[in-house]
């Protein structure tokens, strides 16, 4: 197995950015480089909060004759209220201040280590992958660092934190987009513990389904396409597997359009050390090792044109059953609708007559 030892980009991060008090210039200065809208400012929803605690107050305070107390007791519940909404002010108020001072936090030492920072990009963002494939699915992306040459001996990356909406519910998703100098067929390792891919829909034929060595198969599962088996073993060797274990063993990974896609089941965790110092061990490691086994690969399937030949662009995809089930059962109601609308009786006095 590799050792844990971290990489010396890893290593050599500066990550005291992460510890210590955070002034309000700082946070001002984080709003006003990366144009956080007036809306999602700290003292925005602190003035907002505050109007509608006053609100409260004063409609109590107007409703308490109706009440029928006297005024020493009236007295006694209305300071009693105002005690209470002050200590939830209070409350409020530390939250939102954490709140802001913790994207303040992962700024200033992306900025130390020469990364780019947003608290939150753009609904839908333009990545690779077969989860950004249905780009209307995703609701917001937060924590989106990126960075590369010529700033940083990193490879070119763009990592986020994905809130998908999925059956009404939200899952938040880490991925990590890592740049490679050439183009690869359409390869996926899948992974039991992460389950990304498959929440999010996707499903891949099980002709396409490649053994790997060892005991890999427990955690992964490797989709190429068809004819592209030694292609898809050339890349994923044993050495590369065991990384992937040792690293990133709740992620799974897309070779797709000359990119490496690192789905986490987790959101990354950017505001702790061993969070930060993680996700940039990730890219280092694991992006540089494909990077290494890619950089000399070409598709004899492919002709003089074309970097990977048709069928090794993409797996070829299968629905879900939820997907099935989605089609057929409204399908269903409107045969049935369409049957009594012709026959002119509901469906169950159709049935009656037929028995």
């Amino acid at each position: 197995m590799p050792s844990r030892r971290l990489p010396q980009t890893a290593a050599a991060l500066d990550l005291t950015g992460l510890t210590g008090p955070v002034s309000l210039r700082e946070v001002n200065e984080f709003y006003r480089r990366t144009r956080v809208p007036v809306g999602r400012r700290w003292w925005s929803v602190a003035i907002t909060i505050a109007v509608f605690l006053a609100a409260e107050a004063i409609f109590l305070k107007v409703m308490m004759p109706a009440f029928g107390l006297d005024s020493a007791l009236s007295d006694a519940v209305y300071g009693g209220f105002l005690v209470f909404t002050g200590l939830y002010a209070l409350l409020l108020g530390s939250i939102i201040w954490r709140n802001a001072a913790r994207p303040a936090r992962i700024f200033r030492t992306a900025e130390a280590n020469h990364l780019t920072y947003s608290d939150r990009g753009p609904i839908g963002p333009r990545l690779p992958g077969s989860v950004m494939a249905g780009a209307n699915a995703f609701v917001v992306t937060t924590d989106v660092l990126s960075g590369g040459p010529p700033d940083n001996d990193l490879p070119r990356f763009t990592a986020a934190t994905l809130a998908p909406q999925v059956a009404g519910t939200r899952r938040r998703h880490g991925i990590a987009a890592i740049a490679l100098d050439r183009q690869t067929p359409h390869i996926v390792l899948e992974n039991r513990r992460a389950r990304v891919l498959q929440t999010t829909g996707r499903r891949f034929r099980s002709q396409q389904k490649l053994s790997l060595e060892g005991d890999f198969d427990r955690t992964f599962t490797l989709y190429c396409p068809l004819g592209y088996e030694t292609d898809a073993l050339y890349i994923f060797t044993p050495d590369l597997m065991a990384l992937m274990i040792d690293l990133a063993s709740d992620c799974e990974a897309e070779l797709v359009d000359g990119w490496l896609v690192l789905y986490s089941g987790r959101p990354w965790r950017l505001s702790t050390p061993r969070g930060f110092t993680r996700l940039i061990s990730l890219i280092d490691l694991v992006g540089r090792k494909m990077r290494s086994r890619t950089e000399l690969y070409r598709d004899d399937h492919a002709d003089a044109h074309t970097a990977i030949a048709t069928p090794g662009r993409r797996l070829r995809a299968r629905p879900s059953w939820g997907a099935v089930a989605s089609t057929i059962v409204p399908a269903a109601f409107i045969a049935l609708g369409l049957v009594s609308m012709v026959f002119e009786r509901p469906f169950g006095e159709l049935t009656l007559v037929a028995c």
